[in-house]
Order: C-alpha cells, then structure tokens, then sequence
C-alpha cells in the first residue's frame, strides 16, 4: 500500500467525521468512528515526509502556512458549528485557541527538526527534553486537535526506527485516547468500541505500506484541508443563519 492509498483513506475518513462534527442531526455517531483512521495516517506518513526531505525547513513553513490558513474556516466549522447561534460566527475565529490538526502537525515537525540538529551535535539526551516538551506544552496551550499527546505521537513515530516498534508504539498511543473512558467503566459502550476498533485498525493498514510514495499529488492533499473545511463553514452559516 503507497502513500498515496493511504492518503486517501485518510481524507475520505477525515471528511466523514468532520460531517457528523458539523452537523450532528443529520450525520450519525458512526461517522466519527470512520474518522478516527485520519489522524495516525497523517501523523505517520507526516514523520516519512520528514525522514526524506532534504528540506526540512521549507516543509515546516508549509505546515505553518497551511495552519494558518485553515484556522478561520476550522473555526467556523468545527468551534462555530458546536456553538451554533449562541455567539455571533465571527467571535469563534480565533488564532490561538481551539485550533486545527496542523497545529499539532507543524509543532511535531518543529520537535523533530530541532531534535536533529541538538542530535546532530551530540546532545541527544539534551534534544529529547529541549526538542519535545515545549512543543507539546504549546500544542496545549493552544488547544490544538490532540494537543500535547499529539506532538509526542507524532516524535515517538520519528524516534522509534524499528517499523515494528513504531507499530506496537501506535497502537499504545491509538488506546490511550481510550483510556479515560475505560477507567469510567462506560469502555463497553457500541460507540467506544466502534471508535477504538477504527483506531486500531490504523496499525494493520500502516502494516501495509510498503515505503512507496505512489501518485505524486501533495498539494492536492494540503489543499483539500481548507477546502474542505470552507465548504463545511458556509454550509454551517446558511443553516444557521
């Protein structure tokens, strides 16, 4: 399975949950069980991004740059939307809170760029402390899709280089979003257990890759987040309004 293929999955199932987020009434719990396959593929085939680019710094302005951009209509369809009519949409635009996935994605590039180059001089034991916790204390403080677990899901799968390790490494990080739950007794819920056998399901089809990129398409990829999103907000707003 390339790159590509997974990609794909990881839109289609990005896509599915970000419907039944929006508009819940019309879009059932099972969705958002889909939705659970996007965020360990991304993560994932972001760290492949990074262990082969030859400029690291140009993808990481990329990541900020695509931030940004999807900031306003993430937070009119996903923060807007929860909310609905309660406060005027533009209120829920903001910068630094509740912010989207490539937050989170653009800060695990950042640890991982800066534990390379602390590596690079020798200070491994250094770059682990310096490069990961700030940047997962600052995915918490802006709230970002994940947050701070994120960054180090994100770091774990670069450090791990045994592709067997960074699976069982996935799989550990895929039930600890399960974790709250189970110690509330409430595990055996059909909705808990749909979503956890989805997430789950990301180390079988990660199992799959066979290191190929596939169909060079990326900016597709990078685009069809904002894209989608923007359609998602207006959708929200005419509803709404």
């Amino acid at each position: 399975m390339t790159a590509f293929m997974l990609k794909i999955i990881a839109l289609i199932a990005m896509f599915a949950d970000h419907l039944a987020v929006v508009f819940p009434c019309h879009f059932p719990i099972e969705f958002r069980a889909i939705g659970r396959l996007a965020w360990p593929i991304f993560a994932y085939l972001l760290v492949e991004g990074f262990r082969h680019t030859k400029a690291p710094e140009k993808f990481l302005l990329r990541l900020f740059v695509l931030a940004i951009i999807s900031q306003i209509p993430y937070s009119l369809a996903i923060t807007w939307a929860s909310v609905q009519n309660y406060i005027p949409w533009a209120q829920a635009i903001s910068f630094t809170a509740n912010t989207n996935i490539f937050y989170t994605l653009f800060l695990g590039g950042v640890a991982i760029v800066i534990f390379k180059w602390l590596d690079a001089k020798g200070l491994k034991l250094t770059a682990y402390i310096v490069a990961v916790f700030p940047a997962a204390i600052l995915a918490e403080l802006l709230s970002s899709d994940y947050g701070g677990m994120g960054v180090f899901f994100i770091f774990s799968m670069y450090a791990i280089t045994e592709k067997k390790l960074r699976l069982v490494a996935l799989g550990f990080f895929a039930l600890s979003q399960f974790f709250p739950v189970m110690l509330s007794f409430t595990f055996f819920e059909f909705t808990h257990f749909l979503m956890m056998c989805f997430t789950l399901s990301t180390v079988g089809l990660i199992a799959l890759y066979n290191g190929k990129r596939g169909f060079n398409v990326k900016y597709l990829f990078y685009a069809a987040y904002p894209i989608h999103l923007s359609a998602l907000a207006i959708a929200a707003i005419l509803l709404n309004t």
